[in-house]
């Protein structure tokens, strides 16, 4: 009996999904709002800023971290050591 989920239908490698890309997209929207009303000179502006610059740094070093730790620890994907 051939199990269908143990075999790969097409040739290219998937990573697993990440959660950090949309954490980072709602981080930098957080530092782009913050800024412009920075700008503008509304008095929350600087609060949101520096809590847009925290999270952007935060979500980059988490998603740098993963990364890192699939590529050394995981020591690639055998379809990856070929290519």
């Amino acid at each position: 009996m051939i199990y269908k989920n143990k075999f790969q239908l097409f040739p290219y490698h998937l990573v697993d999904p990440s959660p950090w890309p949309i954490l980072l997209s709602f981080s930098l929207l957080n530092l782009t709002v913050g800024a412009v009303a920075y700008m503008h000179g509304f008095s929350y502006g600087g609060n949101i800023l520096t809590l847009g610059f925290i999270l952007t740094t935060y979500g980059m070093i988490l998603w740098f971290r993963g990364a890192t730790v699939r590529f050394f620890v995981e020591l690639h994907y055998p379809k990856t050591k070929n290519s």
